[in-house]
């Protein structure tokens, strides 16, 4: 017999030598121990996570000559059977490539039957959201009411595709992804029985690029035995894989940080050249936003990221650099590039202005709506416009009920009680605009309409452009009024309230209503009634 992929050599041929999923093991063991076998299963879950090991374990066990607690014997002739593929008892469909109703036709047709051997006749149907509607349907009734010597077993990767009533016939048993130190001893057993070698790390970056599913993990480790020479490196893991190593990862960060286009594009070029693929360099690049972001959250010692000591020193001071508010936008961006990708023509192209924009992404923002860029912070605070100068007693008389009319205030007035100047307030506007988006973008979307006008003690004047009524009174509703005065009190350091006021109200006094009207929705569709 030829060479044998070490995934299937090493496929788990009894419960005990699942990894991972041990409660699911250990139901299933109390169920055939007490013979409550159940006529129907789901084993939903990520690939390579055992779910068809699983049941192919199960189907062993209940038709096992001699099982041992609960466990298959395999040394009957029903194992070896099975073991072999050559039971006529046990049917594998791959509803991938028989998804319509004739295939499941044929099978009510063939579950009357009684098992060739074993008590049971059992059919593993795997992918089964693959199926069509009509042949979920016309399975449903069998899958209800099956002969008593029929087990189905059904296995997804996608259980929210499978109608509601299929799986209400079903037990259902979710497949967790397996932990990176459980694959890790996996692996290392497997390593030592193949009579092969690795250095410190190598298993470590295996698990990583597995991302839980331990036949993806045992194949790539029977890839690198296969590449490498003698002991498998970390270098030749790297080649072997086709990963961005940590050191690529960092320079591009460092690169993005420094605003260095030209040399963003020359480190792309280079992982492009040496065979990396750019979505994979899309891939671990998110990662390494992530891990990022892990550690400034959850602190250096995290077991959250798995890195070298160095790298991770690397990794937290980046991090610090460029914040957790644009991380998250960073990750934004890019994880929707990643979930598009397989509809771009030319990844390349896609990676090399997508990390290019990151440099510009805040440049970008700045610019308002209409196109324009909003204005930089004023350095010093910027005097509202104010009525012409009338006689004390015609002003008098003339003034209009209402808030105060909002004026420059005096050098010494300056700060306020709470120690929050008018001029730090605007200096932070548009980190504390980051903020505020990043916590609710509605808010944030009112709050472009305002700017900051006047420290009155605790209280922070917003004042809103003319005709813009609606965006003050969504600001000052509760929730919206809660987060950014939150965000305000984080940003100045101070409890900071926010006192809404309309530009008409500080500048226009009194103004016509009509010619309010005209302002607000031009002369064509103003109609003037006596």
């Amino acid at each position: 017999m030829g060479y044998q992929a070490l995934y299937r050599k090493w496929r788990p041929q009894d419960f005990d030598a699942l990894v991972g999923q041990e409660y699911i093991s250990q139901t299933l063991r109390n169920a055939i121990r007490k013979e409550r076998i159940a006529h129907a299963y789901l084993f939903a879950g990520p690939r390579g996570t055992g779910k068809t090991s699983m049941a192919k374990i199960l189907a062993k066990t209940v038709n096992c000559l001699a099982p041992q607690d609960g466990q298959p014997c395999n040394a009957c002739i029903n194992c070896e059977n099975i073991t072999a593929g050559r039971s006529m008892d046990i049917m594998e469909i791959d509803a991938a490539s028989n998804r319509g109703i004739d295939e499941i036709r044929e099978i009510r047709e063939r579950v009357h039957f009684v098992p060739s051997q074993g008590r049971y006749k059992v059919y593993i149907i795997d992918e089964v959201h693959m199926l069509t509607m009509e042949a979920f349907n016309a399975l449903l009734k069998t899958l209800e009411e099956p002969p008593a010597h029929v087990i189905f077993i059904l296995a997804t990767t996608e259980a929210n595709k499978i109608p509601a009533t299929i799986i209400s016939r079903c037990q259902r048993f979710d497949f967790r992804r397996i932990a990176p130190a459980a694959m890790e001893k996996k692996l290392l057993e497997i390593l030592e029985a193949s009579q092969a070698a690795a250095e410190d790390g190598v298993l470590a970056l295996i698990v990583k690029k597995a991302e839980g599913g331990l036949r993806d993990a045992i194949s790539f480790l029977d890839q690198c035995i296969s590449y490498s020479q003698g002991a498998i490196t970390i270098q030749t893991a790297y080649e072997a894989l086709g990963l961005v190593k940590s050191e690529a990862l960092l320079s591009l960060t460092e690169k993005i940080i420094a605003k260095d286009a030209a040399g963003l594009f020359v480190q792309l070029n280079e992982l492009l050249r040496s065979g990396v693929e750019p979505g994979q360099i899309l891939r671990d690049f998110l990662e390494h936003l992530r891990n990022m972001i892990l550690l400034l959250v959850c602190g250096f010692d995290s077991q959250l990221v798995i890195a070298a000591h160095e790298e991770k020193e690397q990794m937290l001071e980046q991090g610090k650099q460029l914040g957790i508010a644009r991380l998250s936008r960073f990750i934004a961006v890019l994880s929707k590039v990643d979930s598009d990708s397989r509809w771009r023509q030319n990844m390349r192209i896609v990676l090399e202005t997508t990390l290019v924009g990151l440099i510009y992404q805040e440049e970008r923002e700045t610019i308002g709506q209409n196109g324009s860029r909003r204005p930089e912070p004023a350095k010093e605070p910027a005097k509202l416009k104010s009525k012409p100068a009338k006689p004390v007693e015609t002003a008098e008389k003339a003034k209009p009920e209402g808030p105060e009319e909002l004026v420059e205030p005096a050098e010494d007035a300056k700060k306020s009680a709470s120690g929050v100047s008018l001029e730090l307030v605007k200096e932070k506007w548009p980190q504390i605009m980051d903020c505020i988006k990043e916590s609710k973008k509605t808010a944030h979307a009112f709050l472009t309409v305002c700017e900051p006008a006047e420290v009155r003690g605790e209280e922070l004047v917003l004042l809103f452009k003319s005709g813009y009524t609606f965006h003050k009174e969504k600001v000052e509703e509760g929730e919206n009024r809660k987060i950014i005065e939150g965000v305000l009190e984080k940003n100045l350091g101070r409890q900071c309230r926010i006192l809404c006021r309309m530009e008409e109200e500080t500048n226009s006094g009194g103004a016509d209503p009509v010619q309010k009207a005209l302002d607000l929705f031009g002369p064509e569709v103003v109609i003037i009634k006596d």
